[in-house]
């Protein structure tokens, strides 16, 4: 019995992995399970036989991709963590405890993190995968509430917020959209144009060096040194061009020209910027 219920347990969790990569990826293949799981191919077909059977057929194969793709009507069958699905989508991971006792023991405290509806971001998540269009309802800080159309290309992570990196239709150029400010998201099976693509993204693509020194007024900036990995009292890193502001606000860091910054605040300060 207790074997039996393990096996049911390890087909469970397959199952639920089959399901988020629907939902958020958009397409999910055998291979996907096999690589993930460690089993066999046989095992992968039984595990997508199952789960057609327990969803009513939700998933359609692709001749094109070869892979299952989510039919118009998909609903998933099962719960999923945001931050589970940001992960998988962003880095290709997922989040496991081991030990849940330990890490109870290990984990003292966690910065609260702005939590984020996936129903409400899975559409645009699986255009980012598919390199397709999304439609989104977005609250901007400059414009308010609105409508727009774009091509996501990746997720990115700054302290305890997601971005979206994005070309715009409205705007026709790329911008950065805040992922727990997207109120509303439609995917739409478009193929982009080239000068909407990652590779037309001039600012993601451009990489810039950048160079950091301690800010003025520490007392004992080798105590810097060794949070920020400074060598002689600076520290060069290269960070893509639309990432910049980003980089600087997680940091903490003064930027150029701005020598008045309490160095509390901002310990570190651009000393100079190149390509």
């Amino acid at each position: 019995m207790a074997v039996s219920n393990l096996k049911e347990d390890r087909q469970l969790e397959r199952l639920k992995y089959i399901d988020l990569c629907a939902y958020v990826l958009g397409s999910v293949k055998r291979k996907m399970l096999i690589d993930r799981f460690g089993i066999s191919g046989v095992y992968a077909s039984k595990d997508f036989a199952q789960y057609q059977s327990e969803s009513n057929a939700q998933l359609r194969y692709d001749n094109t991709l070869k892979q299952y793709v989510p039919v118009d009507w998909f609903t998933p069958l099962y719960e999923h963590n945001t931050h589970d699905a940001l992960m998988l989508i962003s880095k290709g991971t997922q989040y496991i405890v081991c030990e849940p006792a330990l890490f109870m023991r290990l984990l003292e405290y966690e910065i609260p993190r702005t939590e984020i509806d996936l129903i409400k971001i899975a559409p645009v998540l699986r255009a980012t995968y598919r390199t397709k269009k999304a439609e989104i309802e977005y609250i901007s800080r400059s414009s308010g509430r609105g409508t727009r159309l774009i091509v996501p290309h990746s997720v990115l992570t700054v302290g305890n917020f997601y971005y979206l990196r994005a070309f715009d239709h409205k705007t026709g150029e790329f911008r950065n959209f805040k992922l727990n400010r997207i109120m509303e998201s439609t995917f739409h099976n478009y193929e982009p144009e080239p000068r909407m693509m990652i590779e037309a993204d001039i600012e993601w693509q451009t990489k810039l060096n950048i160079s950091l020194v301690p800010n003025h007024g520490h007392k004992h900036p080798e105590a810097l040194e060794i949070d920020y990995g400074l060598v002689s009292g600076e520290i060069t890193l290269s960070i893509r061009k639309a990432m910049l502001h980003y980089f600087l606000m997680d940091w903490n860091i003064a930027p150029l020209g701005y020598t008045e910054l309490p160095s509390e605040l901002f310990p570190l300060q651009v000393s100079k910027i190149g390509t």
